[in-house]
């Protein structure tokens, strides 16, 4: 008894310092990526002090908002058609296995619940096929035009 008492308090230490030791790691790294995001950030008000406009890279979110392709909305009734089509689904394999099993009519419960999957894809399928709605503006929140306004056609010199 008095050996597993002593092996008990051995894991039980081993285990309270393996645990420690990895809290002590997290920490370590939640503080050194916070001095790393310092240090870019005093970079990059650095070099806009200096007069220079520093790459995009260097602020990685708004990059990528820029470079996105352009979202399309989802379109209500699309959506409608296919959960519409999911639920039918649904309901005409629960049939088949209903009328299958349960009350022992193969031939009917494939007619019947088959039909509904059937007309269930159906309407899957078409809820694909309705056009997504455009977005009206295909801005981004920090995009920057950089384009001069022409002066109109018929200015003077």
């Amino acid at each position: 008894m008095e050996d597993f008492t002593a092996v008990f308090i051995m894991l039980t230490i081993v285990f309270g310092l393996v645990v420690m030791g990895g809290l002590c790691i997290v920490a370590y790294a939640f503080v050194s990526r916070q001095r790393l995001r310092e240090l870019a950030v005093r970079e990059r008000i650095a070099m806009i002090e200096k007069g220079l406009v520093p790459a995009p890279e260097v602020d990685p979110l708004r990059f990528e908002r820029a470079v996105a392709p352009v979202r399309r909305r989802a379109n209500t009734r699309a959506t409608r058609y296919r959960s519409a089509g999911v639920v039918l689904m649904g309901l005409g394999i629960a049939l088949v296995v209903l009328l299958t099993f349960a009350a022992g009519v193969p031939e009917i419960g494939l007619g019947v619940g088959g039909s509904l999957a059937v007309l269930g894809a159906a309407m899957f399928v078409n809820g694909m096929l309705v056009p997504h709605e455009s977005d009206p503006d295909h801005s981004y929140v920090g995009a920057v035009e950089n384009r001069r306004p022409e002066p109109p056609p018929n200015a003077g010199p």
